[in-house]
């Protein structure tokens, strides 16, 4: 069954550097890559990656960033054939990511701000993914369109955005962060498991809807119908964090789609998160199907 990503295609400018800078100071970076991007395309990589047919609708610009997206993203599997070329720039993030792996990135919105709602639905999907880097009156048309046709919808409520309150009834799987969490509650964030899924269950917007919270290093903590999931991810070597959480969306939204349960997805969507860092870049850093199985292959040995 197909993934149908609704959302955000940027070119990454991604710098190494010694340490994030403090406001209002000067780092010199070591390096510096061009990479694809966007939480939108990022989460379809993902997908795509695990050998699950992938659509990407989103817009790029009339420009040599637009061209460099789409050919990354049909080479990764993703289709393209619903992306809009819209005047103006292509997304574009400045991102720079510390020795110790930590990141900051500044988006430059271009034609994801001008991303307009889909007119129909792809038939045959299964799951319908959008994040909060498009306009948030067309994510609500898409996951509106997507639940009459039957599709099972999860949002990425990030960045957080106090519109994106509105869209939370709407998915049947809504996947944030502690940050995330605390904004949407209007509350501190919260500390310790128990206080975490207690916090998770006061998100819920309806009956039936997960609510999962991705806790970095820590794994994730999730409530829904089956209770509550509490999943560790495992002790690995840092290189970038960029783009783990849209690998743990991307890698979730696969295997629920290919019928996989939502504690088993979780599983494998945190140990392909794990894999992802230990990588330079956000679509650049995803795995493959093979190595995720090969991975957890060798966890069962």
């Amino acid at each position: 069954m197909t993934v149908v990503v609704f959302g955000s295609i940027n070119r990454d400018l991604v710098m190494r550097v010694p340490r994030l800078p403090l406001a209002g100071e000067t780092v010199a970076a070591t390096s510096y890559d061009l990479l694809p991007g966007g939480k939108g395309a990022n989460q379809a990589v993902a997908a795509a990656r695990q050998g699950v047919p992938t659509v990407m609708l989103g817009a790029v610009g009339h420009d040599a960033h637009g061209d460099a997206m789409l050919a990354a993203l049909a080479q990764a599997g993703v289709g393209t054939g619903a992306i809009a070329r819209l005047p103006g720039p292509t997304g574009l993030a400045h991102v720079f990511v510390s020795d110790e792996g930590e990141n900051q990135i500044v988006i430059v919105g271009g034609a994801n701000a001008a991303l307009p709602a889909p007119d129909v639905f792809p038939a045959g999907a299964a799951i319908a993914v959008a994040q909060a880097e498009v306009p948030t009156a067309a994510v609500a048309r898409f996951l509106a369109l997507a639940h009459e046709v039957g599709a099972r919808t999860l949002y990425n409520a990030a960045p957080a955005l106090a519109e994106g309150r509105a869209i939370l009834p709407l998915a049947d799987i809504v996947v944030v962060n502690e940050t995330e969490l605390a904004f949407f509650l209007g509350e501190a964030v919260p500390e310790g498991d128990t206080a975490l899924a207690a916090a998770a269950r006061r998100l819920m917007a309806r009956e039936g809807q997960w609510v999962i919270v991705t806790l970095g290093g820590a794994g994730v903590i999730a409530e829904g119908p089956g209770g509550t999931v509490r999943l560790p991810a495992r002790a690995v070597p840092v290189v970038d964090t960029t783009g783990a959480g849209d690998t743990f969306c991307g890698v979730l939204a696969a295997r629920l789609a290919q019928g996989e349960s939502m504690a088993q997805s979780l599983a494998v969507a945190v140990f392909a998160a794990g894999l992802s860092v230990q990588r330079l870049g956000a679509a650049a850093s995803m795995p493959t199907r093979a190595e995720v199985d090969a991975g957890l292959a060798l966890l069962d040995h």
